[in-house]
């Protein structure tokens, strides 16, 4: 898991170089790339505590990771229809 968000935060990192000035130009870039960057960096923040959090909700961690994993599914799958 932690080889997978470290590609996934790699790959974000590099594209947030190029992506937010390929599509909406180096006009107020700082602030466009804001708004692109701050929800891996709220999840970020948020992850060390929600995770525990979760867990404790639902009895443990086992529980917490097939919740997890269905709702990544489902996230998936919305994404996927659009």
């Amino acid at each position: 898991m932690a080889v997978l968000v470290g590609a996934a935060r790699g790959c974000h990192t590099l594209l947030q170089a190029t992506a937010v000035s390929d599509r909406w130009g180096t006009t107020n870039f700082a602030s466009i790339n804001a708004v692109f960057t701050a929800p891996m960096t709220a999840v970020g923040a948020l992850a060390p505590v929600a995770g525990p959090a979760l867990a404790g909700v639902l009895g443990g961690y086992p529980a917490m990771a097939v919740t997890m994993a269905l709702v990544l599914t489902a996230v998936v799958l919305l994404a996927a229809r659009s």
